[in-house]
């Protein structure tokens, strides 16, 4: 539906084997990149780095032959100091344009009112040009670097009206217009450091215009950019989240919450870091930094039925999909929960001065892991590929990585025009989800 890129973190050793691509993923490597084919028109671009018994796997879809769906994917697998094995996915599940009337610099929002700042969501199609930047390693002061990335150019999409009538746009809908950016890059630099791994990952979205056809009225000036986000987590063993260092639970409807920080523990152990205190720069002439607005959202900050009926198909299949594979992806058994709806952990990471212009944000998401140790088998020498239908429709929804993590488009193409209020409303399809026990 909104979704447009979703980034996970998995804690696999190797995909499930299903119907094998034309090429495959060598896993025995210390890291490569290269191109596996999904369908005769579709690629996807990975990126796989295997060093101290963790293991990243990043996804881009692609095609030689036509525009190129928008959707990217990470995801790692690592052990953690409790002895459990876990996984955990950050999901982007939507873009968010909002008018932050009250001046706190996040979106304010409780449909249990109704009440929202929320005026509009974005939706990714399709983009004119993909280019890429293979892995590769350096060290600095002996810490070892894994850089790789990935640039859609020319981006077509669509600015969705928050109507209630269609779930206030987490569902599909009217389009107020069609709209352009100029880029959406994803660039990543994976590095270790003692029991730590940090991933910091960089994302620049250009410049969005507005192109016809466009209702009357529509602008985006003056207005802010939400990325709502799905925290999604399994482990062996039981887990919680942390906000600012206070238990904090989405589902109980804990008030939106400003955070510089959150973590999932297990058993009472750090497994996990959001590093949620950083600047992003708005790409103006010359350019200008803000901080970075975090906020912990409760259910209740999303219409009830966000995500949900026919067009969640997609994120349904692909969470069917993880959930039977557990046992293969990340040790886990196959009856986890990994409904996106029982996330313990929605978050937003907001930028109050936007108004259409490009954004940079470097967020750093920290994993806590425990070497494998004692003769674990040898990898084998290639991954098996993923079920074809299920990366397309993974990465179309943004979560597969997030398998999950990654939302992306297949090439919806815009509209010849704009329709009318009183005609059938266009439905894009949502992203995926998260996590396990909660």
């Amino acid at each position: 539906m909104i979704i447009i890129l979703s980034t996970v973190l998995v804690q696999v050793s190797i995909f499930p084997t299903s119907r094998a691509l034309s090429s495959s993923i060598p896993v025995s490597q210390e890291f490569v990149s290269g191109d596996v084919q999904i369908f005769s028109y579709l690629q996807a671009w990975y990126t796989w780095v295997s060093i101290n018994g963790t293991h990243t796997i990043f996804l881009a879809l692609h095609s030689n032959q036509g525009a190129s769906p928008v959707s990217a994917f990470v995801g790692q697998s690592y052990n953690t100091s409790s002895g459990s094995r876990v996984f955990v996915a950050n999901a982007l599940m939507a873009m968010e344009v909002y008018n932050d009337t009250n001046g706190n610099g996040f979106l304010d929002a409780d449909y249990r009112v109704p009440r929202t700042e929320l005026l509009y969501t974005i939706i990714m199609n399709a983009s004119q040009t993909f280019t890429t930047t293979p892995v590769q390693k350096t060290s600095s002061n002996g810490i070892p670097h894994y850089t790789w990335g990935v640039t859609y150019g020319s981006v077509q999409g669509d600015l969705i009206k928050a109507d209630p009538t269609d779930d206030y746009g987490y569902g599909g809908g009217l389009p107020a217009s069609a709209l352009m950016i100029d880029h959406v890059s994803l660039s990543y630099d994976y590095s270790l450091n003692g029991n730590r791994t940090f991933l910091k990952t960089s994302y620049e979205l250009g410049n969005v215009t507005l192109t016809p056809p466009t209702l009357p009225n529509t602008t985006l000036a003056g207005l802010s950019l939400s990325l709502l986000h799905f925290t999604l987590a399994v482990s062996s063993k039981n887990f919680s989240v942390l906000a600012n260092s206070s238990p904090y639970d989405s589902q109980t409807n804990q008030p939106s919450t400003l955070i510089s920080a959150a973590q999932v523990t297990v058993q009472n152990a750090l497994a996990y870091e959001f590093l949620f205190r950083d600047n992003y720069t708005l790409l103006t002439s010359p350019t200008i930094t803000y901080p970075a607005v975090y906020t912990a959202s409760p259910r209740s900050s999303l219409p009830a039925t966000a995500f949900q009926g026919p067009d969640a198909l997609q994120l349904i299949r692909v969470q069917d999909y993880v959930k039977s594979s557990l046992p293969d992806i990340a040790g886990l058994p196959a009856t986890s929960d990994l409904n996106f709806n029982t996330s313990k952990l929605i978050y937003r990471v907001s930028y109050p001065a936007w108004s259409g212009y490009g954004v940079r944000h470097d967020p750093t998401y920290v994993a806590h892991f425990i070497p494998e140790t004692a003769g674990p088998s040898p990898p084998p020498t290639l991954l098996p590929t993923l079920r074809p239908t299920v990366l397309a429709a993974a990465i179309y929804t943004g979560t597969l990585g997030d398998v999950l993590a990654v939302r992306g488009f297949l090439g919806r193409r815009k509209p010849d025009r704009m329709p009318d209020e009183s005609e059938s409303r266009l439905h894009s399809k949502p992203l995926p989800a998260e996590q396990s026990n909660g």
